[in-house]
């Protein structure tokens, strides 16, 4: 009899470890939602729960759930792990980045999925031919125009600060919610604001994504960020996104219904 039940546990183990259920987290924007979406419903189709926790906030809390254990991954940007989370005085490779934070906090990074979703700054197509906008650059010949930018820009090392000073801008911008500058642009409120490169929003309102003519902005590889703990046929898994979403389809991205928060704590993405 125990010869059987030891038989019948050994062959349940593999279902067990399918049966697994795995917390993806997101960040506060249609990007994330989307990204964790697609990583939720890879998860589904090869045998894994998915407990989804999005509208986490910005990149901060999401890490910090992720290091408490809270969450067991989560979609992530090369540029931010570099710049806003491990603060390294300069730019590393995948390899590089992936060895530090397992060293530091346990944690691993996939195989990029294939676009880079850099930081930028956008104005409407009308502000872009009336000031003659086409790179950064040019912002310094209208020093007239009305800047409001996302609050977690205005505070991160690849953010205004460093950016202003890269290029020698002397506006003094003030703070909106990401969500609510597109709208803001439409309407004549504001003039400039930071974008990401793949936000469907920049088609949807026509609007004109100034050149970094100084390459300022780091590259934005969007990956994975999980627990080192994570059942290895659920990386192997997510891996199967490896170079499978092209920047073409990210730009061709339209804005979702955003879902209800579930956590606490509230900042900008990215």
């Amino acid at each position: 009899m125990k010869k059987y039940l030891v038989l019948a546990i050994c062959w349940l183990l593999p279902v067990l470890s399918y049966a697994q259920t795995i917390r993806v987290g997101a960040k506060h924007f249609n990007e994330g939602y989307i990204l964790s979406e697609i990583v939720s419903q890879l998860l589904e189709s090869n045998g894994y729960t998915v407990e989804r926790k999005f509208n986490l906030g910005g990149t901060l809390i999401c890490f910090e759930a992720l290091r408490n254990n809270e969450i067991d991954i989560y979609p992530e940007y090369t540029g931010t792990l570099n710049d806003e989370i491990l603060k390294l005085p300069e730019r590393a490779d995948i390899p590089v980045l992936d060895s530090i934070l397992y060293s530091r906090d346990s944690l691993h990074i996939s195989a990029p999925y294939g676009f880079n979703n850099t930081y930028a700054l956008a104005v409407t197509k009308k502000t872009s031919d009336k000031y003659h906008l086409s790179k950064i650059s040019d912002l310094l010949q209208s020093l007239s125009l009305r800047f409001a930018l996302s609050y977690e820009f205005l505070k991160r090392k690849d953010g205004w600060d460093n950016l202003a000073a890269a290029y020698g801008l002397p506006q003094h911008p003030v703070g909106i919610e990401h969500g609510l500058a597109y709208e803001a642009l439409q309407n004549n409120t504001i003039d400039v604001t930071d974008v990401y490169s793949t936000d469907g929003e920049i088609v949807k309102y026509d609007l004109a994504v100034l050149s970094d003519d100084k390459n300022f902005f780091p590259h934005y590889e969007a990956v994975s960020l999980y627990r080192s703990g994570l059942d290895p046929k659920a990386v192997t898994t997510v891996n199967k996104l490896a170079g499978k979403i092209s920047q073409q389809k990210m730009d061709q991205t339209r804005p979702i219904v955003q879902p209800a928060r579930t956590s606490v704590g509230k900042c900008a993405p990215r």
